[in-house]
């Protein structure tokens, strides 16, 4: 329903609440909803919208749409209050988490409940909540003043540990990484605890992935004098790893610099497979020219 914004009442708290906190914002955050007026006697007390209606006496309109309750229960007010906080920005992100579990505790609903009386999605209730019940009490502040953003927070807030949250933190706090970082670096924490920080932000940041140590090689070792049996299963998972490479060489575009090198390899590559199939072959026909003996009806003719 239209409404003259003449007869729109804003009360003083809630206009210099609003300016303080959306002085910085643009005009289009957050103002899709309609504002939601009560009717008093001639006039219409914002209940919540009053960015919007704020923007539209600035614009020099007339009327704005606007939804009317003719009476509001105590548990409506508090769910208009609360849409209004997050839409408009008006308190901080710890505060707002607070306010959520507070209502909901009060009320005994559901995040989806609450959702569906606010407008705002259950996801978005649960990160603003997930806040006040896992990050760490340290980084609450930061979180409040700016030094950590919500996205930052939210996604830190995943992983278990507080002082593994403090460390994730320090370089967005310090700002020498950016959000975009946030989710990988949090995911990669939590699938390789044993990494630190630091190296988790040179995979991440930088593509350096820590040096793996090489598996230990099992040797049977014999009695003084007799050969060695080498353990050949790691050595075949490489043979056919590489067989797999060399395979889809074709389809590769390969510069020339990097095509002589290659050519160059491979050809010691060549050199050292025949010498270890000569040596493999010789071997065989050693082992084929030892006499064995018959068997005939299950005993043994020499």
């Amino acid at each position: 329903m239209k409404v003259p914004i003449s007869k729109i009442v804003l009360d003083p708290e809630t206009l210099a609440a609003l300016e303080e906190s959306t002085r910085d914002l643009p005009r289009a955050s957050r103002v899709a909803r309609d504002p939601v007026v009560l009717v008093e006697n001639d006039t219409f007390r914002v209940l919540a919208g009053a960015r919007k209606v704020r923007i539209a006496q600035e614009a020099g309109e007339k009327e704005i749409e606007c939804s009317i309750k003719e009476s509001v229960t105590d548990q409506e007010r508090w769910e208009l209050l609360l849409a209004e906080q997050y839409h408009s920005s008006l308190v901080p992100p710890m505060d707002l988490g607070k306010a959520f579990i507070e209502y909901r505790d009060r009320y005994e609903i559901t995040q989806q409940e609450l959702a569906r009386r606010t407008g705002i999605t259950p996801g978005t209730i649960h990160h603003y909540e997930s806040l006040i019940r896992t990050l760490a009490p340290g980084l609450g502040g930061k979180v409040n003043s700016g030094e950590l953003t919500f996205k930052e927070a939210r996604s830190i807030a995943d992983i278990d540990d507080h002082d593994r949250q403090m460390e994730i933190a320090k370089p967005f706090v310090d700002g020498r990484l950016s959000s975009v970082h946030v989710e990988r670096i949090v995911g990669r924490a939590k699938s390789a605890p044993e990494l630190s920080i630091d190296q988790i932000i040179e995979e991440v940041v930088n593509g350096k992935r820590p040096a793996k140590a090489p598996e230990p090689v099992e040797v049977e070792v014999k009695e003084r004098g007799e050969p060695r049996e080498r353990n050949t299963e790691s050595l075949e998972n490489m043979v056919l790893h590489l067989a797999g490479e060399l395979d889809a060489l074709h389809m590769q575009v390969i510069p020339e610099y990097r095509r002589l090198k290659l050519i160059s390899s491979l050809r010691i590559l060549d050199s050292r497979l025949r010498a270890s199939l000569l040596s493999l072959n010789s071997g065989q026909a050693r082992e084929s020219s030892v006499p064995r003996p018959m068997i005939r009806n299950g005993a043994g003719v020499r």
